[in-house]
């Protein structure tokens, strides 16, 4: 079984995390006890870096509720992870933990770290065998017996993976209509249009799903192509993908009104709110300046990732083309752009709209633009933010009470019980 990389180890391991929040207890949390510690752990670390100095013991408690993780799990296992790797110095108060001083490294360290610690665990077999199959059909489907295969996995072990997978939601599956096999993908990578993909997906021949596979990491790998740089045998494929919602794409205007079309991989949605869609956001930045750099009319954007961090701190030089190139992020509210009238004739300068959404929405942008896995994020780590910022500590009326989601236990859990404990089932 090839491995993984180890960033790519813990952004799986985030997917399955957000996957399970709210589950009730049960075997669940020892099948998977890894990748959910691995995934609460990243999420955890992402949301309180750089954001205070200083986090008291009330205050960790409120950033666990936002992201869903309860309490003594960040206190008891969590915090001593970070103490472990040198990510915060602690300060207890008798034997009660006091505060903690956040030191966290950058967000690609976190995962090349986290994921590491991951490997070197002791996992289940059910645990390593999800953050394997969670890889693999992020990619592209499988055939069920062609990823066991790939996996390398008993299918007794594979089918108690697959029920934990299809009932938290990461992992799905379909009848393809060429052969009849029972096929495998992720569900998670389409938040809104998963009967389209299915369709799409079920229509496709086995050798199609390599194709996809390998269209895909292209994807991954410099997102936001835009569509006249497209090879022209991968055309068809991603056109066809593109309708049904399985790679998404934005469309930029020119002056003259041309719209040009900017197309990514699926990236994990995780409920995002429709109507404040990070991910979304994400595409249109990254989109807008991909027209600078591929389809400017005056000069073209040569570094990315410099413009971004412009964009951001509002120190991007004007330009006559602005008020084209941006007017995509004005109309979502993420940037303003101010007139201003010189010798030289009018030009447009790009202010960042500050708000806790759109740098969450800028991080991805930056992630997508260097090339790196996106992990993912969600309305509770958009609270969690905003709790932050706000500087908001305490549990208050307004905080978002947990929802319980549907109950994930394992196959025949009561009989499993039963046999651990040496009871004999009535």
């Amino acid at each position: 079984m090839k491995k993984l990389d180890a960033a790519e180890i813990t952004a799986r391991c985030i997917e399955i995390s957000k996957c399970l929040i709210g589950n009730q207890t049960g075997m669940v949390d020892y099948d998977l006890h890894s990748a959910l510690t691995t995934g609460d752990a990243a999420r955890f670390a992402a949301t309180i870096r750089n954001r205070e100095a200083k986090f008291s013991r009330e205050s960790l408690a409120a950033t666990s509720a936002a992201l869903k993780i309860n309490s003594r799990f960040t206190e008891t296992v969590i915090v001593p992870i970070f103490d472990e790797l040198g990510w915060v110095k602690t300060k207890y108060s008798g034997r009660n933990l006091d505060s903690i001083i956040e030191s966290i490294p950058p967000a690609e360290d976190v995962l090349s770290t986290l994921g590491e610690r991951w490997q070197e665990d002791s996992k289940t077999a059910i645990d390593e065998t999800a953050v394997y199959a969670l890889s693999r059909t992020a990619r592209r489907p499988y055939a069920k017996d062609a990823l066991i295969s790939d996996l390398e996995s008993k299918t007794k072990v594979f089918d108690a993976m697959f029920d934990y997978g299809s009932q938290a939601g990461f992992l799905g599956k379909f009848v393809a209509q060429e052969n009849s096999k029972e096929v495998i993908c992720s569900p998670l990578f389409w938040s809104r249009n998963a009967d389209k993909v299915i369709e799409f997906l079920r229509k496709q021949k086995e050798p199609k799903f390599e194709q996809i596979g390998e269209i895909a990491d292209k994807l991954r790998k410099h997102p936001g192509i835009p569509d006249d740089r497209i090879e022209k045998k991968d055309k068809g494929l991603i056109n066809a993908g593109t309708a049904h919602g399985f790679f998404p794409s934005v469309a930029v205007n020119d002056r003259s009104g041309n719209p040009h079309e900017y197309v990514f991989a699926s990236t994990a949605q995780f409920d995002a709110d429709e109507k404040s869609d990070v991910f979304e956001k994400a595409r249109m930045i990254v989109s807008c300046i991909r027209h600078g750099q591929y389809h400017a009319e005056v000069s073209h954007v040569r570094y990315p990732r410099a413009i971004l961090r412009a964009m951001r701190s509002s120190t991007m030089s004007p330009h006559s083309y602005a008020k084209t190139q941006y007017a995509l992020l004005l109309l979502h509210n993420i940037v303003d752009i101010v007139e201003s009238r010189t010798y030289y004739g009018t030009t447009y300068k790009v202010v960042w709209v500050d708000t806790p959404e759109n740098n969450l929405a800028a991080d991805i942008a930056d992630s997508l633009l260097a090339g790196q896995e996106v992990t993912g994020v969600s309305k509770e780590d958009l609270e969690a933010r905003n709790i932050l910022v706000q500087g908001i500590f305490n549990y208050s009326s307004e905080q978002r009470r947990l929802k319980m989601s549907k109950s994930v236990v394992a196959t025949k859990e009561y009989d499993r019980l039963m046999e651990l404990y040496g009871g004999v089932r009535v």
